[in-house]
């Protein structure tokens, strides 16, 4: 059985239970879709990541900027959510264009850096500009939609748009990185000298590559708005970018499922631990270092060589 039928296993039960989840009530279908909102963002940067090889600490900035664009388009001119929401994922698209375009060109920790100066740079204007952001103290306000005639201030709509924004965001990423675009991607993670010995333009994929995260992680950040009628300058702190890594490292980087696994990992443990002791984040931590030691390949490639071994078609 090759690992690609295991996938295909593993992605019709994700879906069967994603299927399911309202019937276990509005606070379950709430947690799970905030998870699939964050596996969307995980799941973009690990196009960087996993894919390309490039250590970006400023994700938060797209996911960010979508987020604001939808919802101060909704509070302060009134415009319908959707088109707010297409808007914000523009504006994603755009910032990170303009982002990694210079970030492109330097490579590791000045990459990283200035990845993470940028979304810093765009967190201090949320926090400043207060007369249009709300300032430290967010923005709310904001009207969700109806779609086909049904209002997504109904919990299993607003649960059901999530789940249909997840399904399309993985079934892109998952082509995207089977298509001759993605093994690009994957030979500049590999070996970049030898992709620009080769004659591809290595620059103008990172670009490419530095975009489509963005504008990836922009989807998660309108479907944010749309599910918390409310936006604050927490989701453009760098922190933001930093859960995402763990969340890229715990699923398991350089897969497509991998750092949707992380995200729930991650933010199970958030919910249920910050819920009895406020030092949720130590428990994260240990988790971390623990997958870091152990599990080289992330809890993904942990289950994908337990069910070959299982199944008695490991290498």
């Amino acid at each position: 059985m090759r690992v690609g039928k295991q996938s295909w296993i593993a992605l019709l039960a994700l879906c069967i239970a994603l299927a399911f989840v309202p019937l276990a009530g509005g606070y379950i279908s709430g947690i799970v879709a905030e998870i699939l909102i964050f596996a969307i963002f995980a799941m973009s940067l690990d196009l960087l990541v996993g894919y390309t090889g490039l250590m970006s600490f400023g994700h938060a900035a797209f996911f960010g900027v979508s987020a604001y664009v939808a919802v101060i388009l909704g509070v302060h001119l009134g415009i319908p959510g959707w088109w707010g929401f297409a808007a914000g994922v523009v504006a994603a698209a755009i910032a990170a264009a303009f982002i990694g375009f210079f970030c492109i060109r330097v490579s590791g920790i000045p990459f990283l850096m200035l990845t993470m100066a940028f979304s810093q740079l765009l967190f201090s204007l949320s926090v400043k500009w207060r007369a249009v952001t709300g300032g430290t103290d967010g923005l709310s306000g904001f009207k969700r939609p109806d779609i086909f005639g049904l209002s997504l201030n109904d919990g299993p709509t607003l649960y059901y748009v999530v789940v249909v924004g997840f399904a399309l965001t993985l079934a892109f990423l998952w082509c995207l990185v089977r298509s001759p675009l993605g093994s690009i991607f994957i030979g500049i993670r590999e070996n970049e000298q030898r992709m620009n010995a080769i004659g591809y333009p290595v620059q103008r994929f990172k670009l490419i590559a530095f975009t489509l995260a963005g504008t990836v992680a922009g989807v998660g950040g309108g479907l944010y708005a749309l599910f918390n009628v409310f936006v604050s300058s927490d989701i453009l702190h760098w922190s933001l970018s930093g859960d995402a890594i763990i969340m890229v490292v715990l699923g398991g980087n350089g897969t497509v499922i991998g750092p949707a696994l992380g995200a729930a990992i991650f933010m199970l443990l958030k919910n249920v631990i910050s819920s009895h002791n406020q030092y949720w984040m130590l428990w994260v931590g240990i988790v971390f270092i623990l997958s870091v030691m152990f599990l080289r390949e992330g809890v993904w490639g942990f289950v994908i060589a337990r069910f070959r071994h299982w199944t008695g078609t490991a290498k």
